[in-house]
């Protein structure tokens, strides 16, 4: 019978060339020159509507060598730790084994003749084990293949190639440590996903979307764990997001990317004045810059995907307009470039490095203040009033006048207090802040709308006005914009003009909180 143990282990994902060149490298060499090959062939067993998966539990039979060893994994949101059950079993027959949890072992049980194969992996590994600073460290380097089935059957397979760095006994700051190092020299990217999320990915490899989990803070955690949780989710998270952005350059990956960034953001507005240090502040810092080397290729995005398209179908769109759209084109594509080498690179992987080493290590809960140990029930209707004081005095210069610009400060200081409401919104029934989050909504998409068009004008000139927009097409060029500008004017008047009626309503409703 198999015992649960707490796994900690950072994972890297790159080229099956790069990754290959591992064991033989310069530093593998000067580090790990004993390593040992072998073959794994895995198989992930689930039932057909994914009701362990449901449960955040995976369940995998591997063959290694002349043995069989069945393993149950809960997975703990992004974290790098988490809890394993594995056994030795003699026979392929005697699978799905007791692994010693009752919760567990009931589960399984009870879905067994529900069971079928839904992912399987064939590795070559090469492993080693390192003594790094304070730590005991198990380098694996998996090389093969992943496959996975649908409901229809049909296979979807791909190159696996990974990189996994496993502590086996000592400080967890020295695997992070050393994953920095590694990073620095070889071209490798964070994972956050297992093998099997890895393998149902080939499904649809470019969905930068994917069904995920939502945010269930427990009201016992404390603020000081629900922090360490969103900063290994959001590392997690922008991980995941890469191949969307870098392979794929889908425009729903760069912008879920700079979601996840403004979410860092907004964590550390969250917490900053109870933390002990200024290390999250330091991260957020650097998510600030790498989000503005991405804005451009967002916006740009919006412009040709949503407002072009819009403004083409009026009876009296301009012939300058297909002009303006290949010059929108051209803007675009050197933004998507900058946007790519933005997220490409160590420079980048040791930004996710050092985001999960910050949610995991927590050493900002050093000297951090009383309120950062409170229960998350206690601890959250404070950061809510807050934020809600912050926009009310905001809106007493923004409510009720013309001036668009006089605004905007109001915009912000409501994304401000969403941030918060979306992080702590398990805490609370549905039917309580349901009420609250559709007036809050209402208020957000008017500012939105007004915002958007502000941008769109700024965009039409800028492309009307780039190189070579000279002469005869440079009027033509003009004219369409200046359409575009009167078009997204007329939009954002009408946007305007809720925002005053949507406030009221916003302010007549109770804060699901204080309820």
């Amino acid at each position: 019978m198999g015992a649960g143990r707490t796994e900690f282990e950072l994972k890297f994902v790159g080229a099956p060339a790069d990754v290959a060149a591992l064991p033989a490298s310069r530093l593998f060499a000067a580090i790990a020159p004993h390593g040992v090959w072998e073959r794994l062939s895995s198989t992930y067993f689930d039932t057909e509507d994914g009701a362990l998966a449901k449960r955040g539990l995976s369940l995998r039979l591997r063959e290694e060598a002349a043995d069989y060893i069945q393993a149950v994994k809960a997975k703990n949101g992004g974290s790098a730790s988490r809890l394993e059950y594995e056994v030795s079993i003699a026979r392929a027959e005697d699978f799905p084994a007791p692994v010693g949890d009752t919760v567990i072992d009931d589960l399984v049980e009870g879905l067994i003749p529900k069971l079928i194969p839904v992912a399987g992996t064939a590795v070559d590994r090469w492993a080693a084990e390192i003594a790094y600073k304070n730590a005991k460290i198990e380098i694996a380097v998996d090389l093969g293949q992943a496959e996975s089935r649908d409901g229809e059957g049909r296979i979807f397979a791909g190159p696996l190639a990974e990189v996994e760095l496993e502590l086996l006994e000592g400080d967890p700051a020295s695997v992070f440590d050393f994953a920095r190092l590694l990073t620095d020299n070889a071209p490798l990217r964070l994972s956050g996903g297992t093998k099997l999320e890895t393998a149902l990915a080939l499904q649809d490899p470019a969905n930068p979307t994917p069904k995920r989990e939502k945010d269930n803070v427990d009201p016992e955690m404390i603020a000081a764990d629900v922090l360490g949780a969103s900063l290994t989710q959001i590392a997690a998270r922008l991980s995941e997001l890469q191949p969307a952005l870098i392979d794929y350059r889908r425009a729903e990956g760069v912008h879920q990317t700079r979601v996840a960034l403004r979410r860092l953001r907004a964590i550390e507005r969250i917490f900053r004045r109870y933390v002990g240090t200024d290390e999250i502040a330091r991260l957020a810092a650097r998510a600030k810059l790498i989000a503005s080397a991405l804005g451009p290729a967002r916006d740009w995005d919006v412009f040709l995907e949503e407002t072009l398209p819009a403004a083409g179908e009026g009876a009296y769109a301009p012939e300058g307009l297909r002009a303006l759209k290949a010059r929108a084109e051209t803007a675009r594509a050197a933004a998507w470039q900058d946007a790519v080498a933005a997220v490409s690179g160590s420079e980048f992987t040791g930004f996710l490095i050092d985001v999960m080493a910050a949610g995991t290590l927590m050493g900002w809960r050093d000297g951090a203040k009383k309120q950062l140990f409170l229960p998350a029930r206690d601890f959250a209707p404070k950061v809510l009033d807050r934020a809600l004081r912050k926009a009310r005095r905001t809106a007493g210069t923004a409510i009720g006048v013309t001036d668009l610009a006089a605004r905007h400060p109001l915009r912000i200081a409501l994304k401000k207090l969403r941030y918060p409401i979306q992080l702590f919104r398990g805490l609370y029934p549905k039917t309580h802040r349901k009420a609250y989050m559709s007036a809050l909504s209402e208020l957000q998409d008017a500012f939105g709308a007004v915002n958007d068009a502000v941008v769109a004008q700024g965009l039409a000139d800028r492309a009307a006005k780039s190189e070579g927009a000279n002469g005869k097409g440079g009027e033509g060029l003009m004219r369409a914009a200046g359409f575009i500008s009167g078009y997204k004017a007329a939009e954002a008047r009408e946007a305007a003009k809720k925002i005053d009626a949507a406030w009221d309503a916003f302010e007549k409703t109770t804060p699901f909180w204080r309820e």
